[in-house]
Order: structure tokens, then sequence, then C-alpha cells
């Protein structure tokens, strides 16, 4: 069983939400990400200089950035969605990801609310 099958059996047990869910399809994802400014909205190749387009994968994060001009042994050159963002280095999916930021913001506020009443 792989670790990402682990964690979903463990969400299930503890009766948490299946966190894609709670955020519709991947793809609207990372629409509403690259409209917040949190990933990018466009890329450009490193090797060609030609934009990336956005191609929707089998992929952890759904999508990937595909370079359709350069190809090495006629594979499309592809590129993860988080390059270059606060994504980049995290395991966790982009909904987990965002999920887990806004109960962390979420309880940091009710603390400093209770400090404050204090």
């Amino acid at each position: 069983m792989s670790s990402r099958e682990k964690h979903r059996a463990a969400e299930s047990e503890a009766g948490l939400f299946d966190l894609d869910y709670l955020y519709g399809l991947k793809k609207d994802v990372i629409d509403w990400c690259m409209e917040m400014n949190l990933i990018a909205k466009a890329y450009v190749c490193p090797t060609c200089g030609v934009k990336r387009v956005l191609t929707e994968r089998d992929a952890s994060d759904g999508c990937t950035w595909v370079c359709r001009k350069f190809a090495v042994n006629a594979q499309h050159v592809r590129g993860t969605v988080r390059k270059g963002s606060w994504f980049g280095e995290s395991k966790l999916s982009i909904p987990e990801n965002l999920i887990l930021t806004y109960l962390w913001t979420a309880a940091f506020t009710l603390c400093r609310k209770i400090i404050f009443l204090q």
C-alpha cells in the first residue's frame, strides 16, 4: 500500500473529508491558484524559450506544463505546475496545502483573539 493510499485510509478512518472533493476538479484548483497568483499563469521553456502549454494529465496535481516544440526521444518536455511556487517542495497535494494553510491561519487568528481577551 502506497503512502498516499495509507493517508486516504487514515482520513477515512478519522471521518475526515476527501480534500480533493472539497475543492472540486483539480483543474479548478489550478485555475484558482493562478488567479490568486499562488502559481505561475504561464511558463516559458528554459530550453527553447517558447511558452509551455498547460495540459491536463493524470499527475498528482492534474496538470503539467508541456513544451510542444522541444522533444527528446519523441517525448514532450514536461514540468510541474508547482515549480517556483511555495507548493514546490511539498509532498502534499495543492488542495491539502490550501486546507492546512487555512486551518493554520484560522487557529493562529483564534489564538491571537484569546490572548487579546485575557
